[in-house]
């Protein structure tokens, strides 16, 4: 019914209700955490992210999705380029992609609703007339009372199923469910205002970060170099450089570098006990200068490549006794 996880790695593969890539950008002091909750048919998440990143996902094509900061900060996320505050609410319709860049710790919560609901209907974004409708989403703003409102019965909803008798759990659940519609619905009546994105300000630069995510995405064993990318998106690298300024808060070389020592980071964990070498895992994401590489991977991560290794081993060897 609930997870709850204070390691990186471990969070990022725990995400539901989208498929996700999460990088990350500077050492973080704070937990990592998810926790799940399954209401008949509808995903509540509670999550923390410990520190900045960078986080590029796909929404279920059977979901819309809904996600509010549950802790109050103004100016820590980026939704595709554009600012949230700590009482918007942002509404992905399904099978939607989206990049949120999180510049400290940040406390959420998300809602997946089946699509065919009456209240997903309802708030989904009408298809724009761009070439790429499907990151089409609404960013909406919330009273703040509203807003305390939201995440008040979302915690109050975990709660109930935690505390109940098993037995009772599947009705409650029903219930409790549809409390939480008639929250959302009430939510929606009494917005403030709404933004589409992407509008005038963003198309261009969504158009131009989202051809080299989707090839970044589509090679995620391969060193990939700005050439590639500049290539892919029929651009000047000077076009480009002012996109991902604008759209991630990182030039295309920084977004690389944070994308490899990511990468070398999850194939320790994919290769945890077994027979590659950690020198080997660097050299096949394209890495040459090893000890420099290892001064920025202990300062993202906290720890030497080799000892995120050897720790991971330790715990495999602990667990398995």
């Amino acid at each position: 019914m609930t997870l709850d996880l204070n390691d990186f790695g471990q969070y990022t593969d725990a995400i539901q209700g989208a498929t996700v890539t999460f990088l990350k950008s500077a050492p973080s002091s704070h937990r990592w955490g998810v926790r799940h909750l399954t209401l008949n048919r509808t995903i509540l998440q509670f999550g923390a992210d410990g520190g900045p990143g960078i986080v590029h996902g796909v929404t279920e094509p059977t979901f819309a999705t809904l996600i509010m900061q549950s802790s109050n900060f103004d100016d820590r996320v980026l939704l595709d380029g554009a600012p949230c505050q700590a009482s918007d609410l942002v509404i992905f319709p399904p099978d939607c992609h989206f990049t949120f860049v999180r510049s400290g710790h940040v406390e959420w919560v998300a809602w997946s609703l089946p699509r065919e609901e009456s209240i997903a209907r309802k708030i989904l974004p009408a298809a724009t007339n761009q070439d790429s409708p499907k990151t089409a989403k609404h960013l909406v703003r919330l009273p703040e009372p509203i807003a305390s409102r939201l995440i008040k019965a979302s915690r109050q909803a975990l709660r109930s199923i935690c505390n109940c008798v098993p037995a009772d759990r599947p009705t409650l659940a029903r219930d409790v469910e549809r409390a939480l519609m008639d929250e959302l619905a009430y939510v929606w009546d009494n917005r403030l205002s709404e933004t589409v994105l992407p509008n005038k300000h963003t198309v261009s630069s969504e158009r131009i970060v989202l051809e080299a995510l989707q090839f970044v995405r589509a090679r995620s064993t391969e060193f990939i170099n700005i050439t590639d990318i500049v290539k892919v998106t029929k651009v000047e690298y000077r076009t480009l450089l002012r996109a991902f300024e604008r759209y991630l808060g990182y030039s295309p070389k920084h977004y690389l570098k944070l994308r490899q020592l990511n990468l070398v980071y999850h194939e320790i964990r994919r290769e945890n006990g077994a027979s590659a070498r950690t020198a080997d895992i660097l050299a096949a994401h394209g890495v040459t200068e090893f000890g420099r590489f290892a001064g920025q991977y202990r300062s993202l991560f906290g720890e030497l490549p080799s000892e995120t290794h050897r720790r991971l081993r330790a715990l495999e060897s602990g667990n398995s006794l």
